[in-house]
């Protein structure tokens, strides 16, 4: 058994990966891990070095192994379009090659939901055609508010693409809107077989969608970090 971690800025999310198959893990302790028998830890890291250490004490794992991974410029049949592949976002790569495996020899638009809205293509020869990045849904709200002197808002999402009556939604139904825009003008730009969604707001924006055909798949990164074990 393997742990999996994508260890961000201000959290970590964790799966599992045992014969074969993928897990999310909801509660990432050392009390919940102490009794599975685990070999090792491959981990997608954008955090400092300092924050891993901490995050590698508070977990009790240091007698086991802990591997990193990074983007590359090839990997598991699936090319990166960067003149310089390390500087692509490591969850972009793990998408793509999540995405590579899920829907074999076929053309899928990947679109990660999640603090920023980011959109990749992959070709049927999992080749990737580029990308966009974007605030997602809660920066832009986040970015207007702080920005502006008489824009407000609340805790709680509650936004519909149709026009807003007073300010609270007028700025989340705007922001929805120029996010379910920016989907699918990427969808018109570049057509693919599959119009894959994941992120922390892919629930929310799939009923949205409604007009194109969406597959979510929460796990995706980790379907693309669990092809580097025991490669």
């Amino acid at each position: 058994m393997y742990l999996l971690l994508d260890i961000g800025n201000t959290r970590e999310k964790a799966a599992l990966f045992n014969a074969g198959h993928i897990s999310a893990l909801p509660q990432l302790t050392a009390e919940s891990l102490k009794a599975l028998p685990l070999f090792a830890v491959y981990f997608a890291c954008v955090a400092t070095d300092t924050r891993l250490h901490a995050l590698k004490v508070r977990l009790e794992l240091d007698h086991i192994p802990w591997r990193q991974v990074g983007s590359e410029a090839q990997a598991f049949g699936v090319t990166n379009c960067y003149a310089e592949p390390h500087l692509l976002g490591v969850d972009r790569w793990l998408a793509l090659l999540g995405a590579q495996k899920l829907f074999f020899k076929q053309s899928v638009m990947v679109v990660d939901a999640g603090t920023a809205l980011t959109i990749d293509w992959i070709d049927e020869q999992g080749m990737h055609q580029g990308g966009w990045i974007m605030p997602g849904l809660r920066l832009q709200q986040q970015s207007v508010v702080e920005q502006t002197a008489k824009v407000f808002n609340k805790e709680l999402l509650d936004a519909r693409v149709i026009p807003g009556k007073e300010t609270i939604s007028c700025l989340q139904n705007g922001c929805l809107a120029a996010v379910i825009g920016a989907i699918q003008q990427g969808w018109l730009l570049n057509k693919a077989e599959r119009l894959v969604l994941t992120g922390g707001d892919a629930l929310y924006l799939k009923p949205q969608l409604a007009d194109l055909v969406v597959t979510t798949e929460p796990l995706l990164i980790f379907q693309g970090l669990a092809r580097y074990i025991d490669h």
